[in-house]
């Protein structure tokens, strides 16, 4: 895996510092690449596994929310903020997010942080059902 560069940890490190758990938040997972000169950085809190008891296999998204006007002032200047509320079509992995596109100093990067975490990825953690706890995995 690629290491980001200090200043999008710095970036990601502000943003996570806006996301508002609900409940016991699981691991926080970051996709980013430079696409043209433009950082496309994609966050999202990953689902929880239950292994054991009833439910087991069972994958649960992380209740959280967004604290939107300090999010903004991670920026140095936002061109676009937008809600997506449903996934657009099958082929959507992000469905559900929030965009902002705008400058970070002076690299543009376009931010989404999606409610559910995109499919393509594992769970972050497991609910050890019959030891009521829970183990990250990443």
């Amino acid at each position: 895996m690629t290491c980001p560069p200090d200043w999008l940890s710095s970036f990601a490190d502000d943003v996570t510092s806006c996301i508002r758990s609900h409940d016991d938040l699981a691991p926080l997972g970051c996709h980013f690449h430079d696409m043209d000169g433009i950082w496309e950085i994609t966050l999202f809190a990953s689902l929880t596994e239950v292994i054991g008891g009833p439910h087991d296999g069972r994958l649960r998204p992380s209740p959280f929310s967004v604290d939107v006007k300090p999010l903004l002032a991670a920026f140095s200047h936002v061109d676009k903020v937008t809600w997506q509320a449903l996934r657009v079509d099958p082929s959507d992995e992000l469905g559900p997010h929030l965009s902002i596109e705008g400058l970070v100093g002076t690299k543009p990067v376009w931010l989404r942080i999606t409610s559910i975490a995109p499919e393509r990825f594992e769970p972050g953690r497991h609910r050890l059902a019959n030891q009521q706890a829970f183990k990250d995995i990443w």
